[in-house]
């Protein structure tokens, strides 16, 4: 299968250059200049056209998306432009060229009260990044016939330079600086890799529709920290649970989350979505070897 990734530069778009690789052609792109990958900013509807046009891909993975919440609650102007008309340009080329469209969004289209959330559950997003990326996955399943909307949370992997959870506490144990993190935001921790793969997957099943694919164990981001901090031969101890009001963030952040995974579980068969620790030896595991 021929397989092109929009916004291969970040952190889920890094693995699946490398995930499916070994049975798939896969080809990535980068939403800003100065990488290795060629560029392409899904806001140029006709760039996007005449890219997806070149490539002929069938299949269309995209990751691309402005996700710092922060952020996109003091530019909303520029979150839809990205989150809903970049999807949209998307959206339109691969049902031109009939590809199929792999939509990447986020347990934040839940208040995050009452979790955790089946695909089934009515989304009601808090926060302007929420809602951009709810009214991404409205447009994907209108327009094109091959969708796949998947939903995953806290995701994390060994990736230097990346500022994904596990590698912000990694910096702060070598460092010797003090870990503080909300203690009352709860959801399922997800491994890239295994998130790669299981995606990677769900394409090849030709699957449509929702499938939420996260990690199998629901935990607080305090224990998780933890966790994270003993694999690494520090002392659990020295993480610092506060609320999330107390960091004074701008957007609001879903606190009792997670997702139910049993759809997802019920139609793998090769990858299954892991459990934490399953996760932390994979991701400690990869130190090793990079």
């Amino acid at each position: 299968m021929k397989i092109l990734v929009i916004g291969a530069e970040g952190q889920v778009g890094t693995f699946f250059l490398r995930a499916p690789a070994a049975k798939h052609q896969v080809f990535g792109t980068a939403m800003l200049p100065g990488n290795q990958l060629p560029p392409l900013d899904i806001r140029d509807a006709p760039a996007v056209t005449r890219h997806l046009r070149e490539v002929q891909p069938e299949q269309v993975i995209l990751t691309a998306a402005m996700t710092h919440v922060d952020r996109c609650e003091e530019k909303p102007d520029e979150a839809e432009a990205i989150n809903v008309q970049g999807a949209k340009n998307v959206a339109q080329a691969c049902q031109q060229i009939k590809a199929g469209l792999t939509f990447f969004s986020t347990d934040y289209v839940f208040a995050g009260d009452q979790g955790p959330y089946s695909e089934t559950d009515t989304p009601n997003p808090k926060s302007v990044y929420a809602q951009t990326k709810l009214e991404g996955e409205k447009i994907v399943a209108d327009i094109v016939e091959k969708h796949l909307v998947v939903r995953p949370m806290f995701v994390f992997s060994f990736l230097p330079n990346s500022m994904n959870f596990f590698m912000q506490i990694l910096k702060r144990v070598n460092c010797g600086e003090p870990i503080t993190v909300p203690g009352d935001q709860i959801g399922n921790p997800t491994q890239a890799v295994n998130l790669a793969r299981v995606v990677t997957e769900l394409i090849e099943k030709e699957c449509t529709g929702i499938y939420h694919t996260v990690g199998s164990t629901r935990v607080g981001k305090d224990e998780l920290a933890r966790r994270i901090v003993a694999k690494l031969g520090g002392d659990p101890e020295s993480v610092k649970s506060v609320t999330t009001a107390e960091f004074k963030q701008k957007a609001p952040r879903p606190l009792n989350s997670g997702l139910n995974i049993d759809k997802a579980q019920s139609v793998l068969t090769e990858n299954k979505l892991w459990d934490l620790d399953t996760a932390l030896e994979y991701t400690i595991s990869q130190m090793a070897v990079n």
